[in-house]
């Protein structure tokens, strides 16, 4: 057990990535505090897994505890109308890794940050994170329970507000944001991942433990803002537009519609001397992939292994050359769909990555930007707009 106000490593964010980061450091013997923000109760999103996720979990010791979740079963990647109007299945049927599931995020991250907590690392919930400084003795994490601590581990996610205000850059690609409503079905929902290409983005339906389904459109935030995305009204009309995620909408609506930024990013660097970034506060990738949770264990695992004597230069080319091979992936996938070639969504993501990557860094560096627009971030969009 840490002493009070003082530790190791502290983890600000208590995802899947700053979760497993706290539980391997902790069981290396490390004092390790982890400020977990959110409430466990609260929605969550990115609930589909891939089956790349089911030999990390293993390493980690985690698949009993997983099983315990009673998590969907997931057999194909997705169905999708996407370049064609069509719909088109993908399995996972040959997967090597068998196949993914469709969680609770909240139980799952609840799931990880309680094993961190039995290791040994002190977990203070809903604790809001105020300003972290540089003082004599490290760094100085400021909160209800303050701490002072040799690093700090950034897993804020998107925002990578830890970062960024000890001096990383967030180059970011995109302003997609999330636009979600979940449904109480009754019964357990039939099929499994849907996708469907639309003119201004497109929608994601998927089944969730305890008889429900999510169902959401991904488009930019200004879309977001122009069609009243927020509002069950605009929400709905949208999907209305639909030739088949719409029908897909039955149930109860449970709750409010959920705006969230999936905004993707590179954090320039994502390691510094007293710090390190993990999960999406890293690099954030686009929820197309489902390779978000899939990542944030594979960082967690690899800034543990830094903060227990790894090379920090070796972190930054796993993040730099990942973050590459996902630009080049991402181009690739949206080229597939030709149908809305001339709608400012699918046009804007015909430009060439690594060109826009590169002048959002220079435009970045020249008027020291996050990497986003100058008047405001993508998480002032989402928030504004929900």
């Amino acid at each position: 057990m840490i002493a009070a106000g003082r530790a190791d490593v502290a983890v600000v964010g208590g995802g899947p990535a700053g979760a497993v980061t706290a539980l391997l450091l902790a069981r290396a013997g490390r004092d390790v505090v982890l400020y977990e923000q959110s409430h466990d109760d609260a929605l969550r999103l990115g609930e589909t897994l891939p089956p790349s996720v089911n030999p990390l979990l293993c390493k980690l010791g985690l698949w009993e505890r997983f099983g315990a979740l009673q998590s969907t079963t997931s057999y194909q990647t997705t169905a999708s109308a996407w370049g064609a109007a069509e719909p088109s299945d993908r399995s996972f049927i040959l997967c090597p890794y068998g196949h993914g599931w469709h969680v609770d995020r909240a139980r799952f991250d609840a799931m990880l940050v309680d094993a961190a907590e039995q290791a040994g690392a002190r977990v203070l919930r809903a604790a809001r994170v105020g300003k972290i400084s540089r003082a004599d003795a490290g760094l100085r994490v400021e909160a209800a329970e303050p701490a002072s601590a040799a690093t700090v581990v950034d897993a804020t996610g998107r925002t990578a507000r830890v970062a960024r205000a000890l001096g990383a850059n967030r180059v970011q690609l995109d302003r997609l944001v999330c636009a979600a409503r979940v449904f109480a079905i009754g019964s357990e929902p039939p099929g499994d991942t849907f996708i469907e290409a639309a003119p201004d983005g497109w929608w994601y339906a998927s089944p969730l433990p305890d008889q429900r389904r999510i169902i959401a459109l991904f488009t930019d935030a200004h879309e977001v803002l122009r069609s009243r995305l927020a509002t069950v009204g605009g929400w709905t009309d949208a999907l209305a537009r639909t030739e088949h995620v719409g029908d897909l909408a039955c149930g109860v609506p449970c709750g409010k519609i959920r705006v969230t930024t999936s905004a993707s990013h590179e954090l320039e660097p994502a390691v510094g001397d007293d710090w390190i970034a993990v999960g999406d506060a890293a690099f954030a990738v686009d929820p197309l992939s489902s390779g978000g949770v899939d990542f944030a264990l594979r960082s967690a695992s690899a800034a543990a292994d830094v903060l227990l004597g790894g090379d920090r230069s070796a972190y930054q080319k796993q993040i730099t050359d990942e973050a590459n091979e996902y630009r080049r992936l991402r181009a690739e996938i949206y080229g597939w769909e030709h149908r809305f070639a001339n709608a400012a969504f699918w046009s804007a993501r015909r430009l060439s990555a690594d060109q826009h990557f590169a002048s959002r860094a220079a435009t970045s560096r020249a008027v020291g930007i996050d990497g986003a627009a100058p008047s405001r971030s993508t998480e002032q969009d989402a928030a504004a707009l929900a």
